[in-house]
């Protein structure tokens, strides 16, 4: 299942666009949860309780006003959300675009468009839940890619993942997510009860640790000496 949320003051026109993604929902056997916000600020405090939307559409009034905004604070809290402006505007097109939006469509908006649109960004979600790693912190959702992620680490209940200079902490356990990343066939590997590491940033193999790209090493656990040197064996001879 995947969120959306309406935010549009003409109310009828809300509830007519929440009819027409269900519609498509139910023909193409998505299953969708969709809420509707007739004010921005409804809209806003939702995402402080109930996280963040997979995918969100604004409404941009005739002072170009409302759906620009909250998509800069959307994009404060989560830069990859999914937004899809609609306005009877064409004027804010082109101010519209530093929002990052999917799709610009003006009102009153054609089904088939809206259902070109959905079907477009169900493929690009469908690989997104691939190539991404989805989080909460503090009832907000964070999505970050993959190859951004250089490894995660564990201490108690919490995991961190590192990004670079950027950590991420969260409730978790490395655990579940080792599990969820040998379904999607990412290549990190774990080398240590607490650490699970990008390939792609891995520069030296040594025998009792990695020295990643950054510099940092990391410590291999005796259990995993084995693993970790014939993977590094298999991969040199590839290499060669």
């Amino acid at each position: 299942m995947f969120k959306v949320a309406v935010c549009d003051a003409e109310k009828r026109y809300a509830q007519n666009l929440r009819w027409n993604i269900n519609s498509w929902a139910l023909r193409s056997g998505r299953n969708v949860k969709i809420k509707v916000f007739n004010e921005a600020e409804l809209f806003l405090a939702s995402m402080e309780t109930d996280g963040m939307y997979d995918l969100i559409f604004l409404d941009i009034d005739k002072d170009g006003v409302n759906g620009l905004e909250v998509a800069r604070q959307i994009r404060e809290a989560d830069y990859v959300a999914t937004i899809i402006f609609t306005s009877r505007y064409e004027e804010y097109y082109k101010e519209a675009f530093s929002a990052h939006p999917f799709q610009y469509l003006i009102k009153p908006v054609i089904v088939q468009k809206l259902e070109e649109t959905m079907e477009d960004y169900m493929k690009i979600k469908e690989r997104q839940d691939i190539e991404t790693f989805t989080f909460i912190i503090k009832k907000a959702q964070y999505n970050l890619r993959l190859s951004d992620i250089t490894y995660f680490y564990s201490r108690h209940r919490h995991v961190t993942a590192v990004c670079g200079e950027q950590e991420y902490t969260f409730y978790g356990k490395l655990v579940d997510i080792q599990k969820q990343l040998e379904e999607k066939n990412c290549r990190f590997l774990r080398i240590h009860q607490s650490y699970l590491v990008n390939m792609k940033y891995i520069k030296e193999y040594r025998y009792s640790e990695l020295v990643l790209n950054s510099g940092k090493t990391l410590g291999i656990s005796k259990e995993n000496r084995k693993k970790m040197r014939d993977i590094h064996l298999m991969l040199v001879d590839i290499q060669l």
